[in-house]
């Protein structure tokens, strides 16, 4: 294989290239909230909030996770999809740049660390709504998200609706190129199959809480080394990162499974009929719908496809699934690169 003089690799070796991860708790809003961000350097000038000017050489991808909302589950989605556009600027010869992948966790979807938990503004046991989500990212992004050269975003499931929710507070604030939804949760969710069997669990849940206290209280008791140990009995080999068992993991406590359940019940309450304001932006949106999704059918996306220009709705044509980031990571990360140009 070819060595290129001006990266110090071997054109073509996608696995090779080092990404660093860096994971901190940042306070939005007075609330804390986990954050990462993957990138080949991560040092204190190329996160810097502010744009470079003309030698601000920084690709910024944003990704609002779904529900459950942990920044984890896009670890190794966002590392193959960095390497994937690394090796095709490489490929195409064009100059050097910095892909910076950065995910914010939903608040109180990941357990906050002691240390954390004296805050008069956010309770460990406290429920957020679907209103509280949005507006906990329309906040993140306009304290911490750099303004690069290029900034892209992107909504995974209900991460979509939050995405559409603050775009008109933010598009002028960023060289936005495009808003991408991945597998959008913006419509009609209790018509859906996942939603039909779900809405009475969840919300007899929500309304005896009592009873999500209970079911998750002797998973609470567990601990984690059993909890991983089981998760990875359960996985496939493919799918083992660390950081995807770290994640499941994590979901496994009393007060981050009622925030999931409460979000999930909001969702399915709020989600009905499209709301058309969300497309109000429609030059900057893309959906990407799966062909065999349980919460946002296929004919979803094709009543999409008539409302927007040709090429901002994607029909899936293979079976990728709605979680994309348990089995289909790698496939993903392919295939998204075809927003990010």
């Amino acid at each position: 294989m070819p060595f290129d003089r001006i990266t110090g690799r071997v054109r073509g070796s996608v696995n090779m290239i080092d990404i660093e991860r860096n994971v901190e708790w940042v306070e939005v809003s007075g609330r804390w909230s986990r954050m990462s961000v993957m990138g080949t350097s991560l040092s204190s000038e190329v996160l810097a909030v502010e744009n470079q000017g003309e030698k601000d050489d920084r690709i910024i991808i944003f990704m609002i996770p779904g529900n459950p909302g942990n920044d984890g589950f896009y670890t190794d989605f966002g590392r193959r999809l960095i390497r994937n556009l690394i090796a095709r600027e490489e490929r195409l010869g064009h100059r050097r740049v910095n892909f910076l992948f950065y995910t914010l966790s939903h608040l109180n979807h990941v357990l906050l660390p002691p240390a954390l938990r004296c805050s008069n503004t956010h309770k460990v046991n406290e429920r957020f709504s679907l209103g509280d989500q949005v507006q906990h990212k329309l906040d993140f992004v306009k304290e911490y998200l750099p303004r690069g050269n290029r900034v892209f975003m992107f909504g995974h499931g209900a991460g979509a609706y939050m995405l559409l929710s603050i775009l008109p507070y933010i598009k002028d604030d960023f060289n936005l190129r495009k808003a991408v939804c991945l597998f959008p949760t913006i419509e009609r969710m209790t018509e859906s199959p996942h939603g039909i069997r779900l809405k009475k669990v969840v919300s007899t849940l929500r309304q005896n809480d009592w009873l999500a206290r209970t079911l998750s209280f002797w998973v609470d008791l567990m601990p984690e080394s059993l909890k991983r140990r089981i998760i990875s009995m359960k996985l496939t080999s493919d799918q083992t990162s660390p950081e995807l068992v770290d994640s499941i993991s994590e979901l496994l406590h009393m007060h981050v499974f009622r925030n999931i359940v409460h979000l999930c019940n909001d969702e399915l309450d709020k989600i009905g009929t499209l709301d058309e304001t969300l497309l109000f932006h429609r030059n900057l949106i893309y959906f990407y719908y799966g062909k065999n999704d349980g919460w946002c059918p296929i004919e979803q996306g094709e009543r999409m496809s008539e409302r927007l220009t040709r090429g901002h709705v994607v029909l899936e044509k293979d079976n990728v699934e709605h979680s994309f980031v348990f089995r289909d990571a790698a496939t993903m990360a392919e295939k998204v690169m075809q927003f990010i140009v």
